[in-house]
């Protein structure tokens, strides 16, 4: 058998990838050019787009290249490398060793198995974490939370500093790297205690908040985004920057928020992500006490998750007091750095504490 030339067979395969990804397995309705479908790859909801038939370009959110040709779609569809990705494809045209492929093509899944491609994403996740090294004062992630106002003493474990991750969008309707860049990176843990999703805060190297616009329209690019390992591996997960003690628990939306919280008060604190998060996070066994610090929106988003988290709370037995900021549209950093501000231009002991005093006690 002879080898195959990369070039021959992509020079083949060009125009030809519909027949091509069918004949591998794939379900046909994948092959259009409508936005915003389920992957029928990792599966989803909105995560996948064909662009190009002529190569067989498609974007899929959930991987880290967001994206690529036939041959990458391939390898997303079987968990391969490029060379079996190629071997298939020239089996499909009858290319490998001037034979014709000997098996019938596969049946085509009604959808793609979860665990499987689950098991791909999270095995991506770890990698990412273990590229990721563990925070300190002086490094981009140090210095943009020391200027957000959260001077931490130590850093919690959950979190690290990817030194130079990747930034992906799509551009012209294919996938691209605008460059790669510091990373303050948050473990979310699920409730059997596994990493649900990477939560990233994309960073300049002097450690400011990144500031990205699209090539194509201007926009300012969001500098957080979040890698989950499944659609739905995040309900119930959160940010654990701090263990539970004596019973007690602080919950907050946000990661700076809830560090915030935690200067403030002196409680163990988890940030929930948002204000879903919020709503639908599992406790550990043993938390009895529990204080939930709710941004205070215009909009009440989080009042509302943070009521509902605390009838669900009561009703299993558990102490729960609810506190938010007085002026509308802050959140807790908000009072932290209001609170920082007043001390530095007062050095005498303040009346009014970052958190209420019964949080504290």
């Amino acid at each position: 058998m002879r080898t195959l030339d990369a070039e021959t067979v992509r020079h083949a395969a060009q125009g030809r990838w519909p027949f091509i990804l069918s004949a591998l397995g794939l379900p046909a309705e994948a092959f259009t050019h409508h936005r915003n479908r389920p992957c029928p790859c990792c599966g989803g909801t909105d995560r996948f787009q064909w662009i190009d038939k002529d190569a067989g370009r498609f974007v899929c959110r959930a991987l880290d290249s967001q994206g690529g040709d036939g041959f990458a779609l391939v390898m997303h569809w079987q968990g391969g490398n490029f060379a079996s990705a190629l071997a298939a494809v020239a089996g499909v045209l009858g290319l490998a060793g001037g034979q014709a492929p000997a098996l019938p093509a596969a049946p085509v899944p009604s959808k793609p198995d979860s665990r499987y491609t689950a098991k791909q994403q999270a095995m991506k996740l770890a990698r990412l974490w273990d590229e990721a090294r563990p925070l300190s004062p002086t490094d981009a992630a140090g210095r943009y939370l020391a200027s957000r106002g959260l001077r931490l003493d130590a850093f919690p474990a959950c979190l690290r500093l990817h030194p130079a991750l990747p930034y992906w969008c799509e551009v012209a309707g294919e996938p691209k790297a605008l460059g790669q860049f510091p990373a303050l990176l948050a473990q979310v843990i699920d409730r059997e205690g596994q990493l649900a999703a990477l939560h990233r805060t994309y960073l300049s190297p002097e450690g400011h908040k990144l500031a990205l616009s699209h090539p194509e329209t201007g926009e300012a690019l969001p500098a957080r985004k979040l890698m989950v390992r499944s659609e739905r591996a995040t309900q119930g997960a959160a940010i654990p920057l701090y263990a539970p003690s004596e019973g007690r628990l602080a919950l907050a939306e946000g990661l700076e928020t809830a560090l915030a919280v935690q200067l403030g008060s002196g409680l163990p604190v988890w940030a929930c992500v948002s204000a879903a998060g919020l709503e639908r996070v599992v406790l550990p066994e043993g938390v009895r006490d529990v204080f939930i610090f709710a941004d205070h929106d215009p909009s009440g988003t989080g009042e509302k998750a943070a009521a509902k988290l605390a009838k669900r709370l009561q009703v299993a037995g558990l102490r729960v007091r609810t506190r938010k900021p007085a002026q509308a549209g802050t959140d807790w950093l908000d009072v932290l750095n209001a609170s920082q501000r007043s001390a530095a231009r007062n050095p005498e002991p303040t009346t009014q504490p970052t958190t209420p005093p019964e949080a504290a006690q």
